[in-house]
């Protein structure tokens, strides 16, 4: 019997044992607080950089070169759209194959698209004269064996219906365009000439400049031999990407691959570099970002440490002036139940499973009583949940008042009781229910001048090897019920 109430009655601890676990516990929270954010700001650190950097590799700076090349798509498709239509002109075709007989009405009509669309030039060479005719008149006839005519014979022999290609510019030789050449075919598929516009290269390096900008990484274009085509005024560096520092090393894998991610080290500086083949300039585009993202993040974790200390004092101190405060009041809440001081049911789950254990393994007598208070809905729609309140606690002083120093109560529900009854045969727990029976009996509470009587159902079941908590329950549970369909205020044995 000492040794299980040694086990079930609350313990008492000394004041110097709560100081001194109060000590331990604060040190052990400001050391684990220390650590934890330290550990996590140091380790963000590292994540967070390498992250990043793999972010603006894998990600960023490839989406910035996508984005770049579909703005130099979408500068350049107006032009195709428009030498498309001029070559399905009908006026073209007609005065083409009426022989060509009035120069200025081609000259007329080239003039009119170039202002239309404000293109750099416009021309058209028919392949039954060779007439170069221009917005500005006829400029030439082309010949094969001449260098500069070269790109015409390429655009009449091609299977495509036009191509864009970068070149002097024949009504202007000192000025470089990019060109939209696109075939002239007649009704029954013969080749009748090539057709277009071209924008200069100065307006396609506005453009380049322009995505500098928005994009906030610096562009620039360089043709398959390395030498820098279009670039910002901001650009420093070589003519040739050979003769760049830092770059030069990765040259040889940029002009050999359609695309790819770099790195380079240039003025002690990291630089992330992303290049792709654009078939339409038959140029490379070249994307760079200086990684500056290390720093910040270096700033980012003194910040993140400086706080994290200031934080762990913040929590020390509130730690040390709240813990003694509340440390009886939180052990009173998490274990017992407020209206009656009986132990709750989140603390009794553990005290019944450890004298479950205790019960096996000493082979001692063990049995739980169930008690319901009778028709305890009427009396709180009568009387009101104040005298319902009242009702509860009274049961739960008539259960202290008659079992044993011992025994256990736990308020199992809402007007539910358990009580555990170690070292107690089932017919001594039948004796002891008879008692808190009649206790119940002959109490009665006053409520609204009335006075009201109270009576409770009991269901009695005892420990057998091998039972589970659930099984002793069950088994009493089911007294219980049995208890209620018989008439209530009795006791039945499970």
């Amino acid at each position: 019997m000492l040794g299980w109430v040694k086990f079930l009655l609350p313990a008492r601890t000394r004041p110097i044992v709560v100081n001194r676990r109060k000590i331990r516990f604060i040190v052990f929270i400001s050391l684990l607080l220390m650590v934890s954010f330290s550990a996590t700001s140091i380790i963000s650190y590292y994540v967070a950089n390498d992250s990043l950097q793999r972010h603006i590799r894998s990600n960023t700076l490839p989406l910035t070169s996508d984005n770049v090349y579909s703005e130099i798509q979408r500068d350049i498709l107006p032009t195709t759209v428009i030498s498309s239509l001029m070559a399905h002109d009908t006026f073209v075709h007609d005065w083409v194959i009426s022989g060509e007989a009035d120069d200025k009405k081609i000259v007329r009509y080239l003039k009119s698209i170039q202002e239309r669309y404000k293109t750099t030039t416009a021309f058209f060479i028919s392949e039954n004269s060779r007439n170069y005719y221009h917005s500005s008149g006829v400029l030439k006839q082309v010949n094969e064996s001449d260098p500069i005519d070269a790109w015409y014979f390429r655009v009449a022999k091609m299977t495509d219906d036009f191509e864009i290609n970068v070149d002097n510019d024949t009504a202007n030789p000192n000025r470089t365009s990019v060109f939209v050449n696109h075939k002239v075919v007649g009704d029954q598929g013969e080749f009748l000439g090539a057709i277009g516009v071209g924008l200069s290269s100065a307006s396609v390096k506005k453009m380049i400049e322009l995505y500098q900008a928005r994009y906030g990484r610096q562009v620039y274009l360089i043709d398959k031999t390395g030498n820098l085509k279009l670039r910002s005024k901001h650009h420093q560096g070589a003519d040739n990407i050979r003769d760049s520092e830092g770059i030069s090393r990765i040259a040889t894998q940029i002009l050999t691959s359609p695309g790819g991610s770099y790195s380079y080290q240039k003025n002690q500086q990291e630089i992330y570099l992303k290049t792709r083949f654009v078939p339409e300039l038959n140029w490379y585009l070249l994307v760079e970002q200086v990684n500056e993202t290390e720093s910040q993040i270096q700033n980012t974790l003194w910040i993140n440490l400086t706080f994290s200390f200031f934080i762990t004092l913040i929590v020390i101190l509130i730690a040390n002036l709240t813990i003694g405060k509340y440390q009886q009041r939180l052990e009173a809440m998490a274990t017992k139940d407020k209206l009656t001081g009986a132990d709750n049911r989140h603390a009794f789950e553990t005290i019944f499973a450890q004298a479950l254990r205790i019960a096996d393994r000493r082979k001692e007598a063990l049995s739980i009583a169930v008690l319901d208070i009778d028709n305890f809905k009427a009396i709180n729609d009568q009387y009101g949940h104040l005298a319902g309140d009242e009702v509860i606690s009274s049961v739960a002083k008539i259960l202290r008042a008659k079992l044993r120093d011992s025994d256990m109560i736990c308020r199992w529900g809402g007007e539910e009781f358990l009580v555990l009854l170690p070292c107690c045969e089932l017919a001594a727990a039948e004796v002891l229910a008879n008692k808190v029976c009649q206790g119940i009996n002959e109490y009665a509470i006053i409520a609204n001048g009335r006075a009201i009587k109270i009576t409770a159902s009991f269901g009695l079941s005892s420990y057998q090897l091998g039972d589970t908590q659930a099984d002793l329950f069950n088994r009493a549970d089911q007294a219980l019920y049995r208890a209620k369909q018989k008439g209530k205020n009795r006791i039945e044995v499970g």
